[in-house]
């Protein structure tokens, strides 16, 4: 959790360089990085907001959020993802709010990690994570530390 405007610069830093360049015109800014850029931006600064109760700025900011990932179906919650998160492209990315993400992990387009129907656990994730195209990661699943999970796979089950 970003606890300080240090940590917040610190995030951030690790995670804007993945996306290329902030384009010099923002009124050009309309491709697919430039918008994967401003969500990785919005999201920091939401969870920054947040966890150090700035009510007006957090609610600025999740507004803008929100109204960010309704747009492009990008549905990560605040305080769920590890430094250095990545999403590949822009597409569907549904996340749990009680699933917990390590760092520097990748997301493909329409990946799900969602909790189980019966119990509601949630999946944890542990750091450098690969989720590929089309992946399902479901239930109290535990995943350990550098795995690539396959195109169109479907994660019930953990391995450590």
């Amino acid at each position: 959790m970003i606890q300080s405007k240090q940590q917040l610069h610190e995030w951030l830093e690790a995670e804007l360089p993945q996306y290329g360049p902030r384009h010099k015109n923002p009124f050009y800014a309309v491709t697919e990085r430039a918008i994967l850029r401003k969500h990785a931006i919005l999201l920091r600064k939401t969870e920054y907001h947040k966890n150090v109760r700035h009510r007006l700025r957090h609610l600025f900011y999740s507004f803008r959020l929100h109204r960010l990932q309704n747009r492009h179906a990008l549905h990560i919650p605040l305080n769920v993802c590890g430094k250095g998160l990545k999403v590949m492209h822009l597409g569907p990315v549904l996340i749990h709010k009680d699933a917990r993400i390590g760092q520097n992990c990748t997301l493909h387009m329409n990946t799900s990690i969602v909790a189980h129907g019966r119990s509601g656990d949630a999946p944890v994730l542990g750091d450098g994570i690969v989720v590929g195209v089309g992946a399902v990661v479901l239930g109290g699943v535990t995943l350990a530390d550098h795995i690539a999970i396959g195109a169109n796979a479907v994660v019930n089950r953990s391995f450590e």
